[in-house]
């Protein structure tokens, strides 16, 4: 089996989680997406990075299932737990499971006490993808259109310490995501902001990317 057991016990409600995990011998990439989505050959990480508590309703990525302060524990008790109906979480998911999953995330990031937007805003962009490969492009853009806004809002608006945040790749998502809905000068806006940027310089793979997208903008007029 390339998916595993974990057991985690759940921040909001102390219920007993059993969440699974890909192994990472199984996780084999084949290609990617210019707004950073990974193909993979076989089982699908993607499809696996959301936590959920079956007893309480409580969502998160996993990189985040376990950073909730006291204050946003009570808020999810009082706006998730208090309407959520106990239900089996499936353990091997469908692209279908994981849409659900990761809008269950989505009110959670959204109901704590204080909203982390980079938090939001990365959850709308994996539903982006999840529509993709359940090749519905008007839900992908859909849920493009409202990852852009809410990264525009959070680099905007939020102050997010380097360590936890890397403005780069922020920057170039904005600017990718602007491009695939459709505004062009947007796009080159961001582009330019990253090249021009000091955070460009500590991650040259971004700032590839960005200048092979300004070049393509460049050929097609």
């Amino acid at each position: 089996m390339d998916i595993y057991e974990k057991t985690l016990e759940c921040p909001v409600c102390g219920s007993i989680i059993k969440a699974p995990f890909v192994k990472s011998s199984a996780i084999y990439v084949e290609s990617r997406d210019t707004d950073l989505c990974v193909y993979y050959k076989g089982v699908n990480p993607l499809l696996y990075d959301v936590i959920v508590c079956g007893e309480c309703g409580y969502a998160a990525l996993s990189k985040n299932f376990g950073k909730l302060t006291k204050w946003d524990v009570e808020s999810l008790k009082e706006k998730v737990a208090s309407k959520w109906v106990k239900r089996e979480i499936p353990f091997e998911r469908t692209v279908d499971d994981a849409i659900l999953l990761y809008k269950l995330a989505l009110i959670t990031a959204t109901s704590k006490k204080k909203i982390n937007k980079y938090e939001v805003a990365g959850i709308l962009l994996r539903i982006s993808w999840l529509y993709r490969l359940s090749h519905d492009k008007e839900k992908e853009l859909e849920f493009q259109r409202l990852a852009l806004q809410t990264y525009k809002d959070a680099f905007e608006h939020e102050e997010g310490s380097a360590d936890e945040i890397d403005l780069a790749t922020v920057m170039y998502l904005i600017g990718e995501l602007s491009r695939r809905v459709g505004d062009l000068d947007e796009a080159r806006k961001w582009f330019s902001k990253l090249i021009s940027s000091k955070e460009a310089k500590n991650n040259p793979h971004i700032l590839e990317l960005a200048r092979d997208q300004i070049q393509l903008m460049k050929d097609m007029g």
